[in-house]
């Protein structure tokens, strides 16, 4: 048990390394996943203790190879995760219900990247602004027949769009790394010991019938508020729509696992439908409006009752 904290730091520290080589994607996805386990495991003087040697450890290294800059990068990343960690890691040390960890870890991250959003505007850099820099230098990137099929002014419009949907990137950024890190740092620590609760089985997930009528209302004005250079009604619901329909995606999924416990199909069969499903909606993404539709059915209407009965 004492070695698993000298063992999760090591884990961090190569983390942290391999965030400067072509793994970065893989790394910056796991890093929260360390600082949660060790801030569970350690007190809060052992936590900041391993927190300041791992620092000193990539500082060295990056200094051996002659590449000091890396140490500060490192310590900006450590930084960044550290505070929606600890949030993620105080509601294990409480044993809160799954639920309330997701919410408070997205809670957590959304609130940071406000701040540093905040932080970015009043040092005189426009986010949205470079965003639009950035897609419009990379539409130019585009071959010339390509740029040609598409109207300048309906390329301005594309782009105004995509800026506007900064909100729903925040809130996908932390509903991502909140998700990623409950899901792993949960199972290690469950395994170390930590009695953690988990979430409901996916056959068991509802939303709020509630829901439904948001979403009508949301539907409703999305007809009526069309202008995307005048109206802050068309940027929330350009927001919350996709949002929505993910929820109902997910509860897509709950009802088709729902289904395979009532069947009585083996226990590989919901897995099976869970990649089978997430593979699809990644290579076709317009599928998911289609598959939104029977998680919309599922919880407007009593479904689940009535296969209940016939089995």
């Amino acid at each position: 048990m004492k070695k698993q904290p000298l063992l999760w730091s090591f884990i961090y520290l190569v983390l942290l390394l391999l965030s400067f080589t072509p793994f970065v994607l893989i790394t910056i996805s796991l890093m929260m996943i360390p600082i949660v386990i060790l801030y569970v495991k350690l007190d809060l003087k052992r936590f900041i203790v391993h927190h300041v040697v791992i620092l000193l450890a990539v500082y060295f290294v990056s200094f051996m190879f002659g590449v000091s800059l890396l140490g500060t990068v490192a310590a900006i990343l450590t930084l960044f995760f550290l505070i929606p960690s600890v949030v993620i890691g105080k509601m294990y040390q409480k044993r809160a219900a799954a639920r309330s960890v997701l919410t408070a870890g997205v809670v957590a991250m959304l609130a940071q990247l406000l701040l540093l959003l905040l932080i970015l505007t009043l040092s005189g850099v426009h986010v949205i602004d470079e965003m639009r820099a950035y897609m419009k230098n990379s539409m130019e990137t585009l071959p010339a027949e390509l740029k040609s099929m598409v109207p300048a002014d309906l390329l301005d419009q594309i782009l105004q769009v995509m800026t506007q949907l900064l909100p729903l990137y925040l809130i996908g950024f932390s509903l991502y790394y909140t998700v990623i890190t409950h899901w792993l740092a949960r199972k290690f620590l469950v395994r170390s010991g930590e009695p953690l609760p988990g979430l409901k089985p996916a056959k068991d997930w509802m939303l709020p019938r509630s829901l439904i009528w948001y979403y009508l209302i949301a539907l409703i004005l999305s007809y009526i508020y069309v202008d995307p250079d005048n109206s802050m009604i068309f940027m929330i619901l350009l927001n919350i729509m996709p949002l929505m329909m993910f929820a109902f995606t997910v509860q897509a999924f709950g009802f088709l696992f729902f289904i395979a416990a009532q069947r009585g199909w083996s226990t590989k069969v919901p897995k099976t439908i869970s990649v089978i499903g997430v593979l699809v909606l990644i290579l076709i993404p317009f599928l998911m409006q289609l598959v939104s539709l029977l998680g919309l059915f599922d919880v407007a209407f009593p479904i689940r009752d009535r296969f209940k009965k016939a089995s």
